[in-house]
């Protein structure tokens, strides 16, 4: 019977499966489900009251984190793995061993994995078998000492770790020390390999320069390919031709493949190792919408990526080919914009939408009694930022109100919105304009301040008629209006007037009969 349980990161199951691992209580016919601890939290892989004889799943090995189908197998009542498919045969299986790790690197030394330069850190593990290739940072100009390819085999590198010495370019090209080598390539395509060695596309022109003072004698230059004779003399340039004893390879074959070496006549020897070959890298398809600019995926080709407004590159800009044939990096991927929840802290301060990815927008109001400063609608920009700070609230107060001459106001103290205020005047004075006010959205009185101005008291009703309009008292210059009843008349004139001494400005008209 075999469980599949989910992806988890190899070492999880490594801790409490490998070389300890489980003893059921059935015998041969099967081991009880394992349980292992993940998270920090102990997750059982199936039903306790099965017996299982195999347990998948998918392990996450080496430090670029490949997944593995992986397993472990009940074997005599006892778990034994895990058991883990090879980098290229999903169907079959290999034991895990402890992985490797590197914690120091010898100064001017490159480690190379998978065609890739790596970082040696505590936290990067190397599964079992892996092959790491080691080569000097600046081949020719130091000389490797040791392995230049480590194997791990159970958590530990098999080989002498490698060290890089100074050649005589770092000594004054002292005739005591290997000469150096510089090498240059005037035509084609050339590059260092993860072993120190050029890597050369057929049809380049490669020259070699052993680096070593002239005035000491001249060195030898030797090779392993028996395709052809290689020229080799001084530098013609004068500037040059006291230091570099040069070897000229021309339009490059496969067949010049092989190990040059420089002797000194000291008997001190340095070599660089030259293949040629036409490398060339995959195509790179990005996942929409990257944009790839270049076409070129021979060896030294190069990719930049870019990505349309609104989207941001996350990896790589430029990938190099490589010569293992891969690029120097993964393909970078085109992640949509998005800008930052805008913060409203203020309690005040209403979100009303808010759309963070690109071009979206976020609105803002205010409560009431609030009044927005700043721009209400905000738009999110290309750059990951909205286009303006985010508002703030101000609470609405309309202004102070003073009193009005010879009168007074109640209510001034509050100044909010929907707050009111009333005015009343001295007794013999009345307001002209209205005597309630609101305070408004606006930050502004409903109505303006009226003013107390002299008054005439109510005249009274004549007997059989009425005046309008009917008020406690009336501004100076205020008319009355007398009208009598049906069958009556006016006696006297119809209208009278508020005059400035706050007399009226004749006595009230009585109504009499009207006759015939």
């Amino acid at each position: 019977m075999t469980h599949l349980v989910p992806t988890l990161a190899l070492t999880c199951l490594l801790a409490t499966l490998l070389q300890q691992g489980c003893r059921g209580e059935g015998g041969g016919e099967g081991c009880p489900p394992p349980t292992h601890t993940f998270n920090m939290s102990v997750l059982p892989v199936a039903d306790p009251t099965d017996k299982v004889q195999e347990v998948m799943f998918m392990g996450v090995v080496g430090p670029y984190d490949e997944k593995r189908v992986c397993k472990i197998k009940c074997v005599s009542g006892r778990w034994v793995g895990p058991l883990c498919s090879l980098e290229h045969d999903s169907s079959r299986f290999q034991s895990m061993f402890r992985p490797c790790t590197i914690q120091t690197l010898a100064k001017h030394t490159v480690l190379t994995y998978r065609g890739r330069h790596i970082t040696p850190s505590p936290e990067l593990e190397f599964p079992h078998g892996s092959e790491v290739a080691a080569r000097c940072d600046t081949p020719g100009k130091f000389k490797l000492l040791g392995d230049s390819t480590l194997t791990c085999t159970n958590a530990k590198w098999t080989g002498r770790f490698p060290v890089c010495v100074h050649t005589n370019y770092y000594s004054n090209y002292s005739v005591d020390a290997p000469p150096a080598l510089d090498w240059s390539v005037a035509g084609g395509e050339g590059g260092v390999d993860a072993s120190g060695g050029l890597m050369l596309l057929p049809g380049s022109i490669l020259h070699l320069d052993c680096l070593f003072p002239r005035l000491h004698g001249n060195p030898t230059w030797t090779w392993t390919s028996s395709y052809r004779q290689y020229p080799t003399g001084w530098a013609i340039n004068r500037l040059e031709r006291e230091l570099r004893y040069r070897l000229s390879l021309y339009y490059a074959k496969t067949e010049d493949t092989g190990t040059f070496t420089c002797t000194a006549p000291s008997g001190h020897d340095n070599h660089l190792s030259i293949t040629v070959k036409d490398v060339s890298c995959p195509p790179v398809i990005g996942d929409e919408p990257l944009q790839v600019h270049g076409d070129s995926v021979t060896l030294g080709a190069a990719l930049t990526f870019s990505c349309p407004e609104g989207h941001h590159l996350s990896g790589a800009v430029k990938v190099t080919c490589l010569p293992s044939g891969e690029w120097s990096s993964t393909a970078p991927r085109c992640q949509v914009v998005r800008c930052p929840a805008p913060a409203t802290e203020e309690p005040s301060l209403q979100l009303r939408t808010a759309n963070t990815s690109y071009q979206g927008r976020a609105e803002f109001t205010c409560l009431s009694g609030f009044r927005l400063s700043g721009q209400s609608v905000l738009h999110c920009t290309a750059n990951g930022t909205w286009s303006d700070p985010v508002p703030t609230c101000h609470e609405v107060l309309c202004p102070v109100v003073h009193p009005p001459q010879h009168g007074q106001v109640t209510g001034a103290t509050t100044r909010r919105v929907g707050d009111a205020i009333t005015f009343t005047c001295s007794p013999g004075f009345v307001a002209r304009g209205h005597a309630l006010a609101f305070c408004t959205h606006e930050g502004v009185w409903s109505h303006p301040v009226p003013q107390c101005v002299r008054s005439c008291s109510h005249p009274g009703e004549p007997e059989h008629g009425r005046v309008s309009p009917r008020r406690p008292r009336y501004h100076v210059g205020a008319t009355l209006l007398v009208t009598c009843r049906p069958g009556y008349r006016p006696a006297g004139p119809d209208r009278i007037t508020c005059l400035h001494t706050r007399r009226w400005s004749a006595p009230l008209t009585r109504c009499v009969p009207a006759i015939g």
